[in-house]
């Protein structure tokens, strides 16, 4: 009777410590697809899943089963059906893309994914090969009506430095020596958004004189449901040296968002890895040497210099109208002060002979 009853403890003993290892063994991160808000039809969005396992000591394997009648041909495993979870890698991420169609009907639907994972087949280890499960949730709400709505999560202003010449040129530099301010943005609405606007102060060092305000309502937008780094980029013509950037980022008229960052500017070589200016640079230069070559062969081929020359001559005419008045009057003054000049050397003469003329007398 005792072996029996040890033998029925070690049993449940058994039982309770697998049914452990199966709850604790493996996790999901978050359990659910869902968005924020409701959607339109025709939208696309996107949903990370961590997949979590307190030990990582054998290569497993995650086999994905869609539950969802109504929506199955909406939801896309990127990893796929089948994918690896690689051996000391406690943390899978997986990827639950959402397609909408064009003519999805409004309304709320609803299924969920059931992920399972298994030893990887073929590959041999030392682990218990005991399946393990779980299940994400899907929920969506299809609507009609527009929600806009997004969070600011990081701000920064990245450190560049001077351009060398040519790029320093002005017809270059407005378009490449530029300050950035690199924005996080959240849209938790179902509308492509961004802010309205991005104001940016400048203040030297000491963070008491303002040297120059900027403002950039240009954003790119971001798709809805995702979250993605825009730029705000501003023409500049700051020198190399520290400064304080106030930055204030707009939804509308609020002020959604605002900080003071600190930024440098290097001068020219003295920014490890220098400034990617990347190929649209030599790109413009060499659409316009492209565009002055195209200008000069069709003032050679149509003789439109012709033109351009008989247009100048017009154009100028009362210049050189001037300019030859100018050169008669000249004329006219020069010749007169010559002649001055000589009467006055002769009558300077004429006194000079005077005394000699007295001694031969």
């Amino acid at each position: 009777m005792l072996k029996k009853i040890t033998i029925f403890l070690l049993l449940i003993t058994g039982i309770l410590v697998c049914s452990s290892v199966v709850h604790a063994g493996f996790g999901i991160s978050p359990p659910y697809v869902k968005t924020s808000k409701p959607i339109f039809p025709g939208s696309q969005f996107e949903q990370k899943i961590t997949l979590l396992r307190s030990s990582a000591d054998d290569e497993m394997q995650a086999e994905i089963t869609i539950n969802a009648p109504e929506i199955e041909s909406w939801i896309n495993i990127r990893q796929g059906e089948v994918f690896d979870l690689p051996k000391d890698k406690l943390k899978v991420p997986m990827m639950v893309e959402v397609n909408v169609p064009d003519n999805a009907e409004i309304g709320d639907y609803k299924g969920y994914i059931n992920i399972r994972i298994v030893p990887k087949k073929g590959v041999s280890g030392g682990g218990v090969a005991i399946a393990l499960g779980a299940r994400v949730d899907i929920e969506l709400t299809i609507t009609n009506e527009t929600f806009i709505d997004f969070n600011v999560r990081k701000v920064e202003i990245p450190a560049f430095e001077e351009l060398a010449r040519p790029w320093s040129w002005k017809i270059f530099s407005m378009f490449f020596y530029r300050v950035k301010v690199l924005m996080n943005i959240e849209n938790k609405g179902n509308v492509k958004t961004a802010p309205s606007k991005v104001h940016l102060d400048v203040y030297d060092i000491s963070n008491k004189n303002l040297l120059a305000s900027y403002e950039d309502t240009s954003i790119k937008k971001v798709e809805p449901f995702i979250t993605k780094t825009v730029p705000a980029s501003f023409a500049t013509k700051l020198k190399a040296g520290q400064y304080w950037g106030k930055v204030k980022v707009y939804n509308e008229n609020d002020i959604v968002y605002k900080d003071e960052i600190a930024f440098t500017i290097y001068s020219h070589g003295g920014l490890e890895g220098g400034t990617k200016l990347g190929i649209w640079p030599y790109l413009m230069m060499g659409g316009l040497i492209l565009l002055n070559l195209i200008i000069i062969l069709l003032l050679i081929k149509f003789k439109f210099w012709r033109f351009v020359f008989a247009s100048l001559m017009i154009i100028t005419w009362p210049l050189r109208y001037l300019w030859r008045k100018f050169l008669k009057q000249f004329a006219k003054i020069k010749k007169k002060f010559l002649r001055w000049v000589h009467e006055k050397s002769a009558g300077y003469k004429e006194k000079e002979d005077e005394p000699h003329k007295e001694k031969e007398d």
